[in-house]
């Protein structure tokens, strides 16, 4: 095996290695334009551009959309909700307040009665 395989071979085994030779290599070739323009070039590719960033904001504008139709759906849910339950509770207020006439009805018809009874008794005997 030639020496340059061996080379390469190590550097692909050994990543501290590798590191180091790049910090060997790398002022080396930033002395030369044109290996500073195909770094360049290599590094740009890594690099989010306009369209990526429209991209993303369009995305999290249709996202907030989606969240605030979400959300309102839900708010409409807990209303439909809570109106059931306070008309339930209207409903058994309603019950409550009709069987409080009827005792009041009773407690006035048993007042009468109580006083009525014993002064018809003494008009007529």
């Amino acid at each position: 095996m030639s020496t340059g395989r061996q080379l390469l071979d190590e550097l692909r085994r050994d990543e501290e290695l590798r590191r180091a030779l790049a910090e060997e290599l790398l002022p080396e070739a930033l002395r030369h334009r044109e290996l500073r323009r195909i770094m360049l070039l290599a590094i740009s590719r890594e690099m989010a551009t306009k369209d990526d960033i429209e991209s993303l904001k369009k995305d999290m504008e249709r996202l907030g959309t989606e969240l605030k139709s979400y959300v309102d759906a839900r708010i409409t849910e807990l209303k439909s909700y809570v109106d059931a339950r306070i008309n339930d509770v209207n409903m058994r207020i309603s019950d409550l307040y009709g069987i409080m006439k009827a005792s009041l009805v009773a407690i006035v018809v048993t007042l009468a009665s109580t006083i009525l009874v014993p002064l018809i008794l003494r008009i007529f005997f």
